[in-house]
């Protein structure tokens, strides 16, 4: 090796080496500042998504999923498609210290509301509600997403999304109803909590923050609901339950959203929260439960 490549080398490592006594990392790049990083945001999907607790596909089978004790006289049921999904990993630590059985039923892409759907989709749903009922659980946890992918049809022709709202609100309320004449749940008011949906970003949060040198300020969005208050909220109105969880009223101030919390990524694609963030706020969650 030439004598000026050696010397370089060798002040390399003298700088490595001050910073490891100072007890320092070397810098890394934008997409390591945060947690999860932002090339890894995507994969970032919890313990749920790891065990293969959802179906998809063909399947219409429920692929049901325990965590916490799962003897528990104290049994929580989460119900819902891929934004129930992503709160595993706050619900989980929930589950150990609160001594529950925490029972999932998933299935991605497919609205719990009771409403003509995709075939394997309704089948799966009418299975995965008998299944519930033969559960009799304490509690039920339920979740959707309101976003654009749930537009119906109407006598054989496609509806927009707008007007697709109303059907899938009453669609709701009758799931919802079902699920409180469920003979361990209908003395208390409380047993049924929806988790609303959360703001969908109008873009990949990941992508912008690596395109703006990790800057926050570049990439906040309006916190706005693109179809009004949602089909849950107006189902979980009318059908009578409570409380209702608003994640709104973490990820975002009163006007604007921010795509991270500190150093935390919070959303992994545009839609969907990171599991990061997800068990950050798992006491947060705890309160709003009020499970004990």
């Amino acid at each position: 090796m030439k004598p000026v490549a050696l010397r370089v080398l060798f002040a390399g490592l003298l700088v490595l080496a001050a910073l490891m006594v100072m007890g320092e990392s070397p810098p890394t790049g934008v997409a390591d500042q945060f947690q999860p990083s932002l090339d890894t945001a995507r994969k970032d999907r919890g313990e749920l998504a790891r065990d293969n607790c959802r179906a998809h596909g063909k399947r219409v089978k429920p692929l049901v999923c325990f965590y916490g004790r799962k003897n528990s006289k104290k049994r929580v049921v989460l119900f819902g498609d891929s934004h129930a999904l992503q709160w595993g990993p706050a619900l989980i630590p929930l589950a150990k210290k609160r001594g529950w059985s925490l029972v999932t039923l998933l299935r991605s892409g497919c609205p719990i509301a009771n409403v003509a759907a995709e075939s394997k989709c309704a089948k799966w749903r009418g299975k995965a509600l008998r299944r519930i009922e033969k559960l009799r659980p304490n509690h039920i946890i339920i979740s959707t997403s309101i976003g654009n992918r749930y537009r119906l049809k109407h006598q054989g022709h496609n509806l927009s999304r707008k007007a697709s709202e109303g059907r899938l609100k009453n669609g709701m309320v009758r799931t919802i109803r079902r699920l409180k004449k469920i003979d361990s749940l209908v003395q208390n008011r409380t047993a049924v909590t929806l988790i609303r949906d959360q703001i969908m970003a109008p873009f990949v949060p990941a992508e912008c923050l690596k395109k703006n040198k990790g800057k926050t300020a570049k990439c906040t969005f309006r916190n706005k609901r693109k179809f009004g208050p949602g089909f849950d909220w107006a189902a979980a109105r009318e059908a009578g339950i409570g409380p209702t969880i608003d994640p709104v009223k973490a990820l975002c101030g009163r006007k604007w959203c921010s795509p991270t919390h500190g150093k935390i990524l919070k959303y992994r694609d545009s839609d969907h929260i990171t599991a990061t963030y997800a068990r950050s706020l798992s006491g947060w969650l705890d309160q709003g439960l009020g499970i004990g």
